[in-house]
Parts: C-alpha cells; structure tokens; sequence
C-alpha cells in the first residue's frame, strides 16, 4: 500500500486521494484471493491496511482541511467493527473474526465516502452471499455448504465505493 502512495505521488500522475482507493482496492483483492483459497482474511494484511489507510486518510483530511470527514470516517469504522463484531458473538461459526477486521477497513473508507455507502456494501455484500449460497446448495444439495464471506463483503464495498458520487474513482 505504501509503494503505491510513494509511487502515485512522487510521479504526479495522480492525487494522494486517487492512489489510497487504489491501494485499497487492491488491498481488498488480495484479502478477498487469500480467503477464497484459506478461508481466512490474514491478520498480517488486514491490520496494518487499516492502520496505514488511517494515517494517509487523516493526512488527506489535514491537508484538506476537512478534519470533521476523518472523524466520520473513524466512526463508520468503528460501528461497522461493532456491529459485525456482535453478529461474529452470536454466531461465531457463521461469521469468522476476519470478517470483522475486514469491516472495519470497508468502513473507514466507506465512512470517508459517506457513512450510508457501509451499510450499502454490507447490503450488497450480504445479498451476493446469499444469492450464491442458494445457487451452491440448490445445484449440490447441499443446505450445509458455507462460503467465505470476505470477498462478498469486499464486492460490495468496492461496487458502492466505484458507484459512489464522492469517490475519487467513482464512476457515479
């Protein structure tokens, strides 16, 4: 994520906003390629993205002057990591803790945006989960079959974070 930021910026060819949804992006498709192959969304990823997104986001905010977007920002973040928090304590099989990790990077960029696009991606998210859950258990027979919900949930944030008005590589 770094490297990009550092690279984005330095050449000129595009604005610190632009290179952190990029970076996001991209953070989002390793995150969503690691849990179709593991089931897992890695810790090691997860967190330090979320860390270094802050610290870019608030300097966009300083630089900006728009101190009060950050805030909004972190606090998407924090009630999307609430609430998918309390959905991972009352069904721990059903919602792993990853998942949790992973709302609270979708919603400080999100929440950037706007704080309506989080529960928007968390909407679309959990729809494409469950349109393809009922696909795979109807084709296998299966009503047990489960599937990892991150790079549902990493869809939905970045088709609302492209469709989004506000956002810098916004087709909206």
């Amino acid at each position: 994520m770094a490297a990009a930021l550092v690279t984005g910026a330095t050449a000129g060819l595009i604005d610190i906003e632009k290179a952190l949804f990029i970076a996001w992006l991209a953070v989002l498709a390793t995150l969503s390629w690691h849990d179709l192959r593991t089931r897992l969304i890695p810790t090691a990823i997860v967190n330090p993205a979320t860390l270094v997104g802050c610290a870019a986001l608030a300097g966009t905010a300083w630089r900006s002057g728009t101190p009060l977007r950050l805030g909004v920002a972190a606090a998407t973040a924090a009630v999307a990591y609430g609430g998918f928090a309390a959905l991972h304590a009352l069904n721990p099989a059903g919602l792993g803790y990853g998942d949790v990790r992973l709302s609270g990077l979708l919603g400080l960029f999100l929440g950037w945006l706007d704080p309506g696009a989080m529960a928007a991606a968390a909407l679309v998210g959990g729809a494409g989960a469950a349109a393809t859950a009922l696909a795979v258990s109807v084709r296998r027979r299966n009503l047990g079959a489960t599937l990892p919900f991150g790079p549902f949930l990493a869809v939905g944030g970045a088709a609302v974070a492209l469709l989004h008005a506000e956002a810098p590589l916004g087709f909206g």
